[in-house]
């Protein structure tokens, strides 16, 4: 089994403790984790798949909402009085 499907078979779990347990700084770095791949292939998923290549504007909607959510996922973590606001 590739290192690659290892992580994958390990995040999931981790990812629905970290739902249960409300700690949303894990979700945020998953978020921010998602521009990296996605800015260097050029792809990224919202229902199907959004190419770089063939609708720019609608990639970098899609990258940039990612980055908003990464933060704002972390943000409510460092600062909780303002969670509700946030999320």
């Amino acid at each position: 089994m590739s290192k690659m499907r290892v992580m994958n078979y390990l995040a999931l779990p981790v990812l629905l403790l970290a739902a249960v347990l409300q700690v949303y700084w894990l979700w945020g770095l998953l978020f921010l984790w998602w521009i990296v791949p996605s800015v260097m292939a050029g792809q990224t998923a919202l229902v199907f798949d959004v190419e770089r290549s063939k609708d720019p504007i609608l990639f970098w909607a899609v990258v940039t909402l990612w980055a908003l959510f990464g933060l704002m996922m972390v943000a409510a973590s460092l600062f909780p009085q303002y969670a509700a606001w946030l999320l």
